[in-house]
């Protein structure tokens, strides 16, 4: 039965996530930039949520930073499964750090990866393992 109502507090804080994602995404792209963000924060609506959440607007800001890839905006997935992170036990603001700075690596990688597959099809780059 606890498992149960651990899976409907979950749907439940799920729903309100993706609510207070639609409210922020004022252009409707699908996305959040920082300003959208700050904004949104702004909302007494929102800040009651966070607080019940157990986090500070600064913790939200930092999460947004965190959850950036550089492009400055968030999807919708990438901001429900973070702030979903903080919640409650599973708050390690670090893990979430490490997450997008080992997603970061993974582009980068990729990218390298593919330039070293290009150059050796090219014939100017010869790939031995």
């Amino acid at each position: 039965m606890m498992a149960r109502e651990q899976r409907a507090t979950k749907l439940k804080t799920a729903r309100k996530l993706d609510a207070l994602f639609v409210l922020g995404d004022r252009s409707q792209d699908g996305f959040i930039t920082m300003e959208e963000f700050r904004d949104v924060v702004q909302l007494p609506a929102a800040q009651m949520y966070f607080n019940a959440l157990d986090l500070k607007i600064v913790e939200a800001c930092d999460l947004f930073t965190m959850l950036d890839d550089g492009d400055g905006k968030v999807n919708r997935e990438e901001f429900c499964t973070g702030v979903m992170r903080l919640k409650g036990q599973a708050r390690s603001a670090d893990m979430i750090s490490v997450m997008r700075d080992c997603r970061a690596i993974m582009r980068k990688c990729n990218a390298l990866e593919q330039r070293v597959v290009e150059l050796s099809n090219c014939g100017s780059f010869s790939l031995r393992m």
